[in-house]
């Protein structure tokens, strides 16, 4: 029904979402469970509502006894925006850095180590002043729960802060201290313990008298009664990502990404999340052939390598020598204050930024390169304990010949650059890993490619 955007290739933008546009006009992403591979279900659903999310095409809806569809359609107005769906994170907006590639490679990540499960007795039931699918299976409820904590948590590095207008949305109804702490943590106050699984079919109800109240709900149970009765059962079977393109937008299905099967008694519990993937920081005096290195490798891993090599953000015009993604002073400034890097450093009154789409990557089970500063490297392992630091050296007389033949300096500039080689020396540190590349490029590249490709 929809592409799963699995070929998606990660990004590493410099100004991913970090243009300065109005962050109220940012592009909205909620993931949701809809039962899109289940007919039954996903049929009533779609003409209870009067809207097929996958196609977001209207649907005729049922009649309800006692009034018409008329006064169905009315009394779904904000359900049918958002669609047949199950909440297990709510809608967000996605942090500057971060970019809907990222958002795919997590969740392909993420879903391919959930399993499906079956969810017993669903049925229609009253919550709070709406109408909504809800199952009374404790078993099913723990499960679900704990599936959405996960998306919850997982995802939530991608997040940006909801906005003013969205916060005075999710408080139009008085919220306990708990609800404001978890408001204040996740962005959505029904998470952990106050988290309620439940496929919404109305609005409120509040203004309803009894009798028609009665009859919306017969009408829901007979919509859902060939579902209900079916003998296949509900699965919870895949994460769907839903978007709103634009405020006040329908939510519509954008990607779906599928568990894995249902495990039976034989099968070996696996983990709930992936794992962190290897952050390599390779630095290396000017001269020492660092970028061409960088790129020899690249050049030669194999397609389907797990690998991303990340493109600086450099605050100096492009070179053939190396490969950067050029940004001016101005530039760099507002997104390194829009919160786009995850680190940034300057030398020789350059500045050089690193994307923070990283962090998606990593935490999607991706290994990253990042061409990095060896003066950043304390800073480095404040922030990234577990990162591996690669040391590039050569002698001397290589180092300069190397910078002279670039022809990117020269005079005072050029003498300021070798002062500066040898400035910072590869003292011996058991927590470096040192490869000499004073020789062909190929020996020195072979080593650094069996480095990113060593299994873990």
């Amino acid at each position: 029904m929809t592409d799963n955007g699995f070929n998606t290739p990660a990004e590493n933008s410099c100004d991913a979402n970090s243009s300065g546009a109005n962050v109220n006009e940012n592009p909205r992403y909620a993931l949701y469970f809809a039962p899109i591979h289940n007919d039954a279900w996903w049929n009533a659903g779609m003409h209870w509502l009067g809207r097929d999310a996958a196609t977001n095409l209207t649907v005729a809806q049922p009649g309800v006894a006692n009034g018409s569809s008329a006064n169905l359609h009315q009394l779904t107005t904000d359900a049918r925006r958002y669609g047949f769906h199950a909440t297990l994170k709510a809608p967000f907006r996605l942090e500057n850095g971060f970019s809907e590639a990222h958002l795919v490679a997590m969740a392909h990540s993420f879903s391919s180590l959930q399993n499906a499960f079956e969810v017993k007795d669903l049925g229609v039931h009253r919550l709070g002043n709406f109408l909504a699918l809800q199952t009374t299976d404790p078993a099913s409820k723990q499960q679900i729960s704990a599936l959405a904590m996960r998306c919850v948590r997982y995802f939530d590095l991608l997040r940006a802060p909801p906005t003013k207008a969205e916060l005075t949305k999710r408080r139009k109804t008085t919220l306990s201290d708990r609800q404001e702490a978890l408001l204040a943590q996740w962005g959505y106050q029904y998470t952990e313990e106050e988290y309620r699984f439940h496929l919404t079919l109305t609005d409120s109800l509040v203004s309803q008298d009894k009798e028609f109240a009665a009859a919306i709900r017969r009408a829901a149970e007979k919509c859902f009664s060939t579902a209900v009765a079916t003998t296949k059962p509900f699965m919870i079977d895949g994460l769907t990502i839903f978007k709103e393109s634009f405020p006040g937008a329908a939510m519509t299905i954008w990607k779906h990404f599928p568990f894995r099967p249902a495990p039976d008694a034989t099968s070996i519990a696996g983990p709930d999340f992936p794992q962190q993937g290897r952050l390599f920081f390779v630095v290396g005096p000017s001269g020492v052939g660092k970028d061409a290195l960088l790129q020899w490798v690249q050049a030669r891993l194999p397609e389907e390598t797990n690998v991303v090599f990340s493109q600086r953000c450099v605050t100096r015009p492009a070179h053939a020598s190396e490969v950067h993604h050029v940004m001016t002073s101005d530039q760099f400034f507002q997104a390194e204050q829009g919160g786009a890097f995850s680190m940034t450093w300057q030398a020789n009154e350059t500045r050089y930024g690193i994307p923070r789409g990283i962090e998606a990557d990593l935490k999607a089970g991706k290994d990253v390169v990042v061409n990095g500063s060896r003066e950043y490297v304390p800073q480095l392992r404040q922030l990234f304990p577990n990162a591996t630091v690669i040391w590039i050296v050569a002698s001397p007389d290589i180092i300069r010949r190397r910078i002279e033949n670039r022809q990117r300096e020269s005079g005072v500039a050029l003498e300021n650059r070798l002062l500066r080689s040898v400035a910072f020396g590869a003292n011996q540190d058991e927590n470096i890993i040192y490869i000499d590349n004073s020789g062909p490029i190929d020996i020195a590249g072979s080593q650094l490619a069996d480095i990113f490709s060593a299994k873990t």
